[in-house]
């Protein structure tokens, strides 16, 4: 992550250019974003309520946190390197694609 803080947030239709990277990228990005951030609330909701028997008394939820850990480890935690490894290829073609742009342009201004 950068100083934008997350990455795919931060791109907009208006300061992307025409040729830059296909718009399927940024469907699955987003699609992939709001995946995750749900696999989270549903975790963190099925762990809550696992818990609500345990409110008034003096025991520990132990399923509660087992629950819970279990999944963001197996559910969250591969959504999210999954999301981080989508952003990262993105920022590389457009980074190429701005290369290419670039080269081309000096190609054109030195013929």
């Amino acid at each position: 992550m950068n100083e934008h803080g997350d990455k795919g947030g931060r791109n907009t239709a208006s300061d992307r250019p025409t040729d830059d990277a296909p718009q399927g990228d940024e469907t699955r990005i987003a699609w992939l974003r709001g995946a995750f951030r749900a696999a989270i609330a549903i975790v963190a909701a099925i762990a809550a309520a696992a818990s609500v028997p345990h409110w008034g008394g003096d025991s520990f939820p132990i399923t509660s946190l087992v629950i819970y850990v279990a999944g963001m480890v197996f559910v969250a935690m591969p959504l999210g390197l999954y999301y981080e490894s989508l952003l990262q290829a993105h920022e590389r073609r457009r980074a190429r694609n701005a290369e290419r742009r670039e080269a081309k342009a000096l190609s054109h201004a030195a013929v």
